[in-house]
This record gives structure tokens, C-alpha cells and sequence, in this order.
């Protein structure tokens, strides 16, 4: 795309030649032809300046806030965590924003765009052949995913006789965690070390759920109608027996963010509890696809499904709750669905329990503690 340079520039090179023609002075000439012979090699130069850039948008760490659950986990927790590191709800984001370059040093170079809902920008003269690199830091954090929207790489020449704009593809360059704390009053006498020596599901009576067939399991254990359902394998796994397994029953319509935000808090919150007490935890919500049980002892798994929860989380065809000894409601409402899971829990004999943000009644045969929005609670 041209600039206004460019035309100020052919209407130099036009009156230097009508002085060289008019005043018969040789060098005019000469002038007129190298402005015009630098707008050709500026117009070149633009062309392979544009092809070679390429924009690079990655997370270079996290500042973890006052009251960041990051500052309570342990350290081998921490090294089987998101990377570089997690960030949870209020953490401040560190993004590095870039150019890569194919070949020889490019340049000048300027990026726009949006992330999560903050707009930023940088430039910069030359992108060396290693690349090149500027950081921004963007504060108070929200729950759920940090898309990366609108952005642009502008290129040009050296003398900006000529200017490119290229759009990049919106993309999804983080996820930001729900904060949680222990709601438990006991004291812990199982840390989550001993999460890691618990017995495999599958050595139990007790139904845990289904999984992807795996070579060597029993034909025994197909189940053949979720197998039809999903096109593929599919067999029983079992709970071990002594273990706890916690189904989380999230309202799969909370009202509003902010108490979509605190569902998300106290849903991970128990998980928590559980899992450092070598539980094994399943998320459900009417309407959303439910937690995988492969991944029933993953503090991680469980807070990405927390973090993308409710208008971000994978819709799922309507799927039963988890068969679990033990369950609890995290809820805005009381919707019915959730109602009635908890209390087919209570009739196998398990013990149910519900959690509601707000005023709302909540009719099951169970404790039922209401809450607010402010957190810790």
C-alpha cells in the first residue's frame, strides 16, 4: 500500500527532470533517476520485508497477587503444572509479544492487537535474525480463557515509501485458573504425596466410570452402548476400594459472571480438599461435557475445566452424573437436574451436601450452605 511519501516523492523526481529538461543541467537528471530508482527498490524491499515476518504471541510467566493459591502448592505440584507457570484469577500475565524472522535481519515492524480485553501494541526498527521480543505485563487477570484478537503485523521500508498490514488469526495464548483454599475446618492428615501411591481405578466393584479402550483390557469390561455412542471402545473403569471419589455437580447456568466466578472458586476449593487427601474427583454440569476419569487425580484437569466453566466449557450430549460415593452441589439456583443428581447419590447411600451462592432455595434432604460473591469466603 502506498503512502503519501510515495507520491511526494514522484512529484519531486517530476520537477527535478522538468528543471533538468528546462535548465539543461545534466546531474537533475541523474537525481530524477535515483528517486525513482529508490522507490523501485523500495517497493522490493517492502515486498520481501512482509513475506518474511512472522508473529509471535507466547506467555513469559505470571506475578502471582496477594492471596494467589500458587504461593500454597507444593513444589513437585508445581512442576507438572501449566507452563511457564499457572495463572490464577487476579494474577498479573507477562506476554511476550514478537516478531520471527526467516533469513536475514528484517525491519521496521509494528504490532497491534487485543489480549483478553486489553489492547496493546509494540514496534520496532530492526528484528534481528534471532528474533525479537518485547514483554507486557497485564494485571488483574479473569477466569477463563485469554484470547488474542485483531492482531495485526504492519511492515514497510526503510523510508516508509510503502506500508503492508497483515492479519493474524485470533487464538487462545492462556487460561486463567480459579483461586480456591481449603474449606475444610479438620487438619490434613494425608498431603497429596499420598494421592500418588492410591490404588489405580479398576481393582474395585464400585463403578467409576468409562474410558477409552486401552490393548489388554478384559472384553469383559466394554460398554457397549457408550462404545456405539462414541464410535469407538469404550470400557467400564472401577473405583478401588477405600478411595473417596467426589462428584462436583456444577449449575450449569449460574445467572451472572460474578457468581459463575465464585461456583468456579468453592467447585475447585473442594477439589482440593479431596484430591490432597488422595481422592479422586469428577466435574459435572447438565449440558456440559463431564470431566474425563482418567484424569480424576489431576489438580490441573480439574481447574481447566473450572476455568473454562460454564460459557467456555465443551457442550456434551446429555450425559448421566459420575456414580460416586460421595457428592456436592456447587449452584447460583437450583436447578433441577443438579437436584436430582445429588439426590440419587443419597438414595445409593452416599453422603450429598450443597454449596449456593445467593438467596436461592435450594430443595434437596441435605446440608446446605449459602454463600456470597466475596472471596475468601
Amino acid at each position: 500500500m502506498p503512502t503519501p511519501r510515495l507520491f511526494g516523492a514522484l512529484a519531486l523526481a517530476a520537477v527535478v527532470e522538468y528543471y533538468g529538461t528546462t535548465s539543461e543541467v545534466p546531474w537533475l537528471f541523474l537525481l530524477a533517476s535515483w528517486i525513482v530508482g529508490l522507490l523501485i527498490v523500495s517497493f522490493i524491499y517492502s515486498l520481501w520485508n512482509r513475506a518474511g515476518l512472522r508473529l509471535h504471541l507466547g506467555v513469559g510467566g505470571s506475578s502471582p497477587s496477594a492471596g494467589s493459591p500458587i504461593e500454597d502448592l507444593p513444589e513437585h505440584l508445581l512442576r507438572n503444572g501449566p507452563l511457564p507457570a499457572p495463572i490464577f484469577e487476579g494474577d498479573g500475565l507477562q506476554m511476550d509479544l514478537g516478531l520471527d524472522t526467516t533469513g536475514a535481519p528484517r525491519g521496521p515492524a509494528r504490532l497491534t492487537g487485543v489480549i483478553g480485553s486489553q489492547h496493546v501494541g509494540a514496534a520496532t526498527g530492526v528484528v534481528p535474525r534471532t528474533g525479537w521480543r518485547h514483554r507486557v505485563e497485564l494485571n488483574g487477570m479473569r477466569r477463563g480463557p485469554v484470547g488474542a484478537q485483531g492482531w495485526v503485523v504492519e511492515s514497510s521500508d526503510p523510508v516508509g515509501m510503502f506500508r503492508s498490514r497483515r492479519t493474524s488469526p485470533d487464538a487462545e495464548v492462556a487460561l486463567v485458573l480459579p483461586r480456591f483454599a481449603s474449606l475444610s475446618r479438620r487438619p490434613q492428615t494425608r498431603e497429596l504425596e499420598a494421592s500418588v501411591a492410591a490404588p489405580r481405578a479398576g481393582s474395585g466393584t464400585e463403578l467409576f466410570g468409562v474410558r477409552q479402550y486401552r490393548p489388554g483390557d478384559s472384553l469383559r469390561r466394554i460398554h457397549w452402548r457408550s462404545s456405539a455412542r462414541h464410535a469407538e471402545l469404550v470400557v467400564r473403569e472401577y473405583e478401588p476400594p477405600g478411595v473417596q471419589t467426589l462428584g462436583i455437580f456444577c449449575d450449569p447456568h449460574p445467572g451472572d459472571a460474578a457468581v459463575a466466578d465464585q461456583v468456579a472458586r468453592i467447585a475447585a476449593s473442594e477439589a482440593w480438599d479431596c484430591l490432597r487427601n488422595g481422592g479422586r474427583v469428577m466435574l459435572w454440569g447438565p449440558g456440559l461435557a463431564p470431566s474425563a476419569s482418567g484424569e480424576a487425580r489431576s489438580l490441573w484437569a480439574a481447574l481447566e475445566w473450572l476455568a473454562r466453566y460454564p460459557t467456555a466449557a465443551e457442550p456434551g450430549e446429555d450425559v448421566d452424573p459420575p456414580q460416586v460415593s460421595q457428592a456436592v452441589a456447587v449452584a447460583g439456583g437450583a436447578p433441577q437436574q443438579v437436584v436430582e443428581a445429588l439426590e440419587t447419590v443419597r438414595r445409593r447411600g452416599g453422603s450429598v451436601r450443597a454449596w449456593v451462592v445467593g438467596d436461592s432455595d435450594f430443595d434437596v434432604d441435605a446440608p446446605v450452605q449459602h454463600v456470597g460473591t466475596d472471596w475468601p469466603l
